[in-house]
């Protein structure tokens, strides 16, 4: 079987024509980016999968060939591939081999989610959530016509169904994803690296902006991350009454169990007992001595 020939049978449900396979130069390939300026929303290797890969292109060539769809000005519009075209400029190659294929943007959107969902070993929660939300956003926007589909899937499915097939999700989990795409990047980022779990993301991504904001700037205080059962909280108490730092607070670090009382003291009212730049361990070992001395000498009905 040919490349164009495995290319057709894996997209050929796009239902257009079958696609040229073509050595193009890479100066003349640009990443995708949709109508709004959006990126793709699969991250570019680390470096050292990078190398890796130029290292195997350097032996071996690039052995599968990019998918590209023609622009307006003449150059091509990188679908699938973007890592291999990074990683053949790395190994000093001038040209690819890249199958060329005539797509509209909810098309050429589909086959950019489809090859990367299907091609990617481990996919960043971020990745899929955009990812995600682009196919089916596609597919909403065009009626879910059945040249978008899988031809295993039937017409009758909800849009988070029809994607989810796919990739092994069910459209409830899909739409999860999609709320991730709600989280400002900071908190996503958390999610990505497993400080916070995808479905305590999900509670957090309902949250308003300006609230996650006021979270983040209070977990970067605290150092404390929120579990599930604080997200869950979070979402319910926000969804009461707005809230504010003191409310995030109360929520992040919760009273302990047998946790003494603290007396706050305002500092600048306490120094002008003290001579000038009394260190702070200083005035609390002189406040406790002086306490100490008072008890000593109260009267006993104090």
């Amino acid at each position: 079987m040919t490349r164009s020939e495995e290319w057709n049978n894996t997209y050929g449900s796009l239902g257009t024509p079958t696609p040229r396979l073509m050595q193009l130069p890479l100066d003349a390939l640009d990443p995708w980016q949709s109508e709004d300026g959006q990126q793709q929303p699969f991250k570019p290797y680390p470096v050292n999968q990078l190398e890796e890969l130029a290292e195997n292109i350097q032996r071996n060539g690039v052995i599968e060939p990019v998918s590209v769809r023609p622009k307006p000005d003449g150059r091509f519009e990188i679908l699938a591939g973007h890592n291999r075209c990074a990683a053949a400029r790395l190994a000093g190659l001038t040209t690819v081999p890249a199958l060329v294929q005539e797509l509209d943007d909810d098309q050429a959107a589909v086959l950019l989610v489809d090859s990367n969902l299907q091609h990617r070993e481990k996919l960043l929660p971020s990745e899929r959530a955009f990812a995600y939300k682009l196919r089916m956003d596609s597919i909403k926007r065009q009626g879910q016509r059945t040249d978008l589909t899988s031809r295993q899937v039937g017409g009758k499915l909800e849009a988070a169904e029809i994607v989810g097939s796919k990739n092994g999700d069910s459209g409830r989990q899909v739409q999860r994803y999609i709320r991730l795409t709600y989280l400002i990047p900071p908190l996503l980022d958390m999610v990505d690296a497993g400080k916070i779990k995808v479905n305590p993301g999900v509670e957090l991504s309902h949250l308003p902006v300006p609230e996650q904001t006021q979270l983040l700037q209070a977990i970067e205080e605290t150092d404390k991350i929120p579990t599930g059962a604080m997200c869950k909280s979070l979402r319910k108490a926000s969804a009461e009454a707005p809230l504010d730092t003191e409310a995030i607070l109360r929520i992040l670090l919760p009273p302990e169990a047998g946790r003494p009382q603290v007396l706050k003291l305002p500092c600048d009212q306490l120094q002008r007992f003290f001579p000038p730049n009394t260190p702070l361990e200083e005035m609390e070992r002189l406040i406790f001595a002086a306490l100490a001395e008072y008890q000593k000498n109260a009267p006993a009905s104090l």
